[in-house]
């Protein structure tokens, strides 16, 4: 997984999993959700950081081309505890990657 486009420091992750899974993190002022999966069918991430899915390649027709999204810049109350629910097929791999503001840049 790449580092985030706007230098926003790792809070969770990468998690590598497969199947549903839910995740929790904690909040900063400014977030990002980055998720990626090989597998078929759909991952989606729901909660209050992100909402949407991304249709996984199959690695047999594709030769395991790499699915993803990056939601950026999500608002979130710091320090608030923040669940994540990964949805996706068992046999679904899948990445997600939670960035935020470093805990000195949290505006008091």
């Amino acid at each position: 997984m790449q580092p985030d486009p706007n230098n926003l420091t790792t809070v969770l992750g990468p998690v590598t999993g497969t199947g549903s899974r839910t995740l929790t993190v904690t909040a900063s002022g400014s977030m990002s959700v980055t998720i990626g999966c090989i597998g078929k069918g759909m991952l989606t991430v729901s909660g209050p950081l992100s909402a949407g899915a991304v249709l996984c390649s199959d690695t047999s027709s594709s030769g395991g081309i790499f699915s993803g999204y990056y939601w950026a810049h999500v608002r979130a109350r710091p320090g608030e505890r923040i669940k994540l629910r990964v949805a996706a097929d068992a046999k679904t791999i899948w990445d997600i990657r939670v960035g935020g503001l470093p805990r000195q840049g949290v505006p008091g």
